[in-house]
């Protein structure tokens, strides 16, 4: 898995995102890398993940603070979205309402 496939993973919360960390974790810095947008419809792809309860919001928080520390990626379509979910105590907390409230905006 290269370092793209690894990141679309996580972006996607895809079935390979445990061994796309491990991969992430053997590539060292890359000056040349190739910037990954992260869009609404990621996001609402991840939210309703949360939605029907394939993930928990530990799983969400974990997945934002990730969005929003590399720098392969590039995410100021939804960067209030992803800092609200980051630090979620911002927000009230996550929550299936407050979820459920991003994604109608979204929609």
């Amino acid at each position: 898995m290269n370092r793209q496939q690894a990141l679309q993973q996580i972006i996607s919360f895809g079935e390979e995102r445990d061994a796309a960390v491990s991969a992430l974790a053997k590539f060292g810095w890359d000056p040349s890398f190739e910037v990954i947008s992260v869009d609404s419809h990621a996001l609402m792809i991840v939210l309703t993940k949360y939605m029907s309860g394939d993930i928990d919001a530990d799983d969400l928080e974990l997945w934002a603070n990730f969005i929003e520390c590399r720098d392969e990626l590039e995410c100021s379509d939804i960067e209030g979205y992803i800092y609200a979910l980051a630090d979620p105590e911002q927000m009230g907390g996550i929550s299936l309402d407050n979820i459920e409230k991003m994604l109608t905006v979204l929609c």
